[in-house]
Formats: C-alpha cells, sequence, structure tokens
C-alpha cells in the first residue's frame, strides 16, 4: 500500500535515503529521506511507515515545514498503515489458523502418522516434539499442498463454462495479487487463498479463467466474469478488504 500526495514527480535519481525525524502534534514521528530529480516536495505513507522525497535545492527545514504542514494527513495516514498491518500468529499446539473462510487448530501429530486433517483439527507430522518452529513449517507445507490440490480442482471444474483451457496451475507467494495467467495458458495463484471462503477462491479463478478469452479489463472481459460468477463484485470487496486482515504465517 502507498498513500501520496499528488504532487509533480519525476524519476528518482540516486537514492541518499536517511532516517530523520520530525515533530508532529506532540510525536516524534520518523521518515525516510531520499533526494530525487523533481520539481516539488513530496510526502508518502506506506507499511514501513512516512518517507519524504525532495528536489536537491529543497533544505532539509523547507522538508519539514511541508510535513508539519500537512500534520493531519500524515498521522491520519500513519494510523490508517498500523490499523491495515497484519497480525503475526504466534505458533504453538493449538494455535488456529484460518483455513476455507473457517479456522482450523493446529497440534502435533501421533509420532508414526501423517498430517492430516481431522474435524477442526490439523494434526501435522513433525520431527521430535513439535515444537513452533516446526508446526509452522509443517503447516505451511500442508497449506501448499491443500491449496494447490483445491485449485487445480477448481480451475478443471470451471475452465469449461469459460470455453477455455489452462495449461499448468501452479503457486505464488503473492500477498495481494491473488492470481495471473499468461497467454499460453499458465495460471498462477497465491496459496494464501487456502485461507479464505471457496467461493471467494472460485471467483480468482473466472477471473484469471476470463483472461484467456481476453488478456485486458475490457467490457467484454467483465461480461465474462459475471456470466460465471454473478456475485463478482462482492467478491472483489471483500478480498480487497481480506488482503490486509490476514495474519502473517
Amino acid at each position: 500500500m502507498q498513500l501520496e500526495l499528488p504532487f509533480l514527480v519525476d524519476p528518482p535519481a540516486r537514492a541518499d535515503r536517511r532516517t530523520r525525524h520530525v515533530q508532529l502534534g506532540g510525536r516524534v514521528v520518523p521518515y525516510r529521506f531520499r533526494r530525487a530529480r523533481r520539481r516539488t516536495i513530496g510526502i508518502a505513507v506506506d507499511e514501513e511507515g512516512l518517507q519524504a522525497a525532495a528536489p536537491r535545492w529543497a533544505t532539509i527545514a523547507e522538508v519539514e515545514a511541508f510535513i508539519r504542514e500537512k500534520q493531519a494527513w500524515v498521522l491520519r495516514k500513519l494510523e490508517e498503515a498500523r490499523a491495515s498491518r497484519r497480525p503475526t500468529l504466534v505458533w504453538g499446539e493449538g494455535v488456529r489458523i484460518a483455513y476455507l473462510g473457517g479456522e482450523v487448530a493446529v497440534f502435533g501429530a501421533a509420532p508414526g502418522e501423517a498430517s492430516r486433517l481431522a474435524g477442526t483439527h490439523l494434526l501435522l507430522a513433525t520431527p521430535g516434539a513439535a515444537h513452533a518452529a516446526c508446526l509452522r513449517e509443517a503447516a505451511l507445507g500442508w497449506l501448499r499442498g491443500a491449496a494447490l490440490a483445491l485449485f487445480r480442482s477448481r480451475v478443471a471444474s470451471i475452465a469449461p463454462e469459460i470455453g477455455v483451457e489452462a495449461r499448468r496451475v501452479s503457486l505464488s507467494n503473492a500477498r495481494t495479487q491473488w492470481g495471473s495467467c499468461s497467454a499460453d495458458g499458465r495460471m498462477r495463484l497465491s496459496w494464501r487463498l487456502i485461507h479464505v471462503r471457496p467461493a471467494l477462491i472460485d471467483y480468482v479463478v473466472v477471473h484469471e479463467l476470463a483472461h484467456l478469452r481476453h488478456m485486458n479489463h475490457s467490457e467484454r472481459f467483465w461480461r465474462v466474469v459475471e456470466a460465471a460468477c454473478p456475485d463478482y463484485l462482492t467478491a472483489r470487496r471483500e478480498l480487497r478488504d481480506l488482503s490486509h486482515a490476514l495474519p502473517e504465517l
């Protein structure tokens, strides 16, 4: 996520990045500063905090005066970025992880047993004791395997409805770009979709398969999507909201 005020921007020069601090509303706020080939001072807020870019002629005093002038905007965007930051999961026996729109509790499997889903319990084969790091590694492996099997099944089921054929389905590690599809029928879907409810997975599959009909986002493309997924607008909004809400595994 990058939120930037609408100033005229030229391509950046060398990095010249430094961390500085400015006082805003009783708070001392760090910001990343760089010189750039541009005609104005610009500021932006992303998940790492405040950043500022300025032309070579601008002094630090002018940069910080500009930041203070935009104080209300900066503090609001910093709070939005903080609120949207993904929670971090604390691994251990009994930790609950999102799975297909619900949750499963993670436990180590009995010695000699394979990893398996038993109702709402995910039992994982781990080497030795089920330490946090072992549980996490086993859970990620299981989730990715489950994701690939499910995605391939859904693509095989939905593709004939759209009149296309996907040559290959593989996983990506993307956090916000849920899927991609090339003109030759190679599709990549984020394994993290295994966290969301099946209807949202189907929407992403439909979206990517529709690109095999139209490699753009034209009206014709969206008509193909709507024909296979009439509730696609709701799915798009839900996925957008979820993109920053899912925990970091």
